[in-house]
């Protein structure tokens, strides 16, 4: 890598010089145009000196008319030396222009390379997730100054930084998700997601952030990442509860229509989910609050919030052995999408008389 980056930097090195030869060279080129036209000029009046004496003689020699003749042919010459004057004034002054011009660029160009450089140390070099400054940095370098090669360089490193950081916040959030540490679980799927992640892994972290907002019962924001889940993942065997969450946060934010909708394509599309009784109770409120034109939250309210299933469900710690894995068996640690219908619906329903126990073989 360092290797690369010495090569790069001689490159640049080598290109900087070049520009200041060919800035050299121009100026040493308008210098001799300058003298020429000094030269010319001065060759003009001795030209002009010397017509006058000819013109002198001339009157002298052939009278009116051969002066007059010797006039206007003066005239005509002057005339056609003023022409070459003024042209050679304006291709100065568009040398010069150029010049300034070409100047300007190199020296945009060496900043966007020091610039480049900069952020491409800091992607390398930076400690942990202080290299995502190299990228906020690199985002400010004016890439249309740099070569191709430098350009997918910078693009490249920046592409698997992403990737490598992404993936630790995503682990990150995955394992405060499963440990039911919500707020953990937000911030780590949050910046992942705003890694643009793959569409497998973007649609879990969804999944899981969505989930962990409404715990958080923050519904506004958990409505986007449920919504996306929702429509990109049709497959999915958590489909059904991330539908109920989304019901809720729509409901919980005086979006009553919105949630009856996805409440009605959720029964459906799973008549035998068990969540069935959850999305019944929430196409109810949000029956009600269309038709009363009350606030849907306040429909929720006979209800409740929809607390995590693994929450929801977490009995007193008890001591429990070593499991064959070499963990320790904690009921609370299993994600929510393993839980049973009656464990999944606890904050949603009202809640029952006699609780209703786990299907056999469930966790």
């Amino acid at each position: 890598m360092a290797t690369d980056l010495e090569r790069e930097l001689a490159e640049i090195r080598r290109e900087v010089i070049e520009g200041r030869n060919l800035v050299i060279r121009t100026d040493n080129l308008l210098k001799t145009l300058h003298s020429e036209v000094k030269a010319f000029g001065a060759r003009q009046k001795e030209f002009e000196r010397k017509q006058m004496l000819s013109s002198a003689a001339a009157y002298a020699l052939f009278a009116l008319l051969a002066g007059g003749a010797a006039v206007l042919a003066s005239g005509a010459r002057a005339s056609a030396a003023n022409g070459e004057r003024d042209k050679a004034v304006a291709e100065l002054k568009t040398l010069t222009q150029s010049m300034d011009k070409e100047r300007a660029e190199q020296v945009s160009i060496a900043a966007a390379r020091r610039s480049a450089n900069e952020a491409y140390r800091m992607m390398t070099e930076l400690p942990g997730d202080r290299r995502l400054e190299g990228i906020t940095a690199l985002s400010k370098v004016d890439q249309s100054k740099l070569d191709p090669l430098e350009r997918q360089a910078l693009a490249d490193r920046a592409a698997a930084l992403r990737h490598e950081l992404g993936q630790t916040a995503f682990e990150r959030g995955r394992g405060a998700f499963r440990r039911n540490e919500w707020a953990a679980a937000t911030e780590d799927l949050t910046r992942f997601l705003a890694m643009q992640p793959s569409e497998p892994e973007q649609l879990e972290a969804s999944f899981m952030l969505g989930n962990a907002l409404v715990q958080q019962r923050k519904y506004e924001a958990a409505i986007g990442p449920l919504k996306h889940f929702v429509e990109k993942d049709r497959r999915s065997k958590n489909r059904e509860w991330a539908m109920t969450l989304l019901a809720q946060a729509y409901e919980q934010t005086g979006k009553p229509d919105q949630a009856a909708n996805v409440a009605r394509e959720a029964l459906g599309m799973y008549p035998a989910s068990q969540f069935t009784p959850m999305l019944k109770a929430r196409l109810s409120a949000a029956k009600r609050a269309l038709s009363d034109g009350s606030d849907a939250g306040v429909a929720a309210g006979t209800t409740g919030d929809a607390t995590s299933p693994v929450a929801a469900s977490a009995a007193p710690a008890t001591a429990a052995g070593p499991r064959p894995d070499g963990g320790t068996a904690n009921p609370r640690a299993r994600p929510a999408m393993f839980k049973t219908a009656a464990e999944s619906s606890a904050g949603l329903l009202p809640a029952p008389a006699p609780a209703v126990p786990a299907r056999p073989g469930q966790p």
